[in-house]
């Protein structure tokens, strides 16, 4: 599964793509969601790539993520629909979590794609920047 993080705000973001956060439930600057390694779902990051980060992420991410910033009782149960490939509407539980900026600041510009920046495709490493917003 995909962890997503909003990075920019909606200053100069059309309305297809502020639409297409919504589809992510993405409404805030640093809120993150999980969603299924599908090809709808990687059209929809593709789009909006210049205002998130994402990557995959492994269990312990996600439990970490639910425990702290949830409201989630079944932390568990959760994880297991996400590994199964459900969405978080389909299991009808919180669709975004709202994540602190990252301690320390970016490091890099929030405009410029990965590696250069911080926005766009991570791979594994959007892991080190959830730990840093948690």
């Amino acid at each position: 599964m995909y962890a997503v993080i909003r990075i920019r705000g909606k200053v100069s973001m059309r309305d297809e793509m502020e639409d297409t956060l919504m589809m992510l439930n993405l409404k805030n600057k640093f809120n993150c969601t999980f969603v299924p390694e599908t090809d709808d779902y990687g059209g929809m990051l593709k789009k909006v790539k210049d205002f998130i980060a994402w990557g995959e992420v492994d269990e312990d991410v996600v439990k970490e993520v639910l425990q702290k910033r949830s409201k989630i009782e079944d932390v568990d149960k959760v994880v297991e629909g996400l590994d199964k490939g459900m969405s978080l509407g389909e299991m009808d539980v919180q669709r975004s979590f709202p994540l602190s900026p990252p301690s320390g600041g970016f490091s890099r510009s929030t405009k410029e794609p990965y590696p250069k920046g911080e926005v766009g495709y991570r791979g594994d490493e959007i892991i080190q920047l959830i730990e840093r917003m948690v």
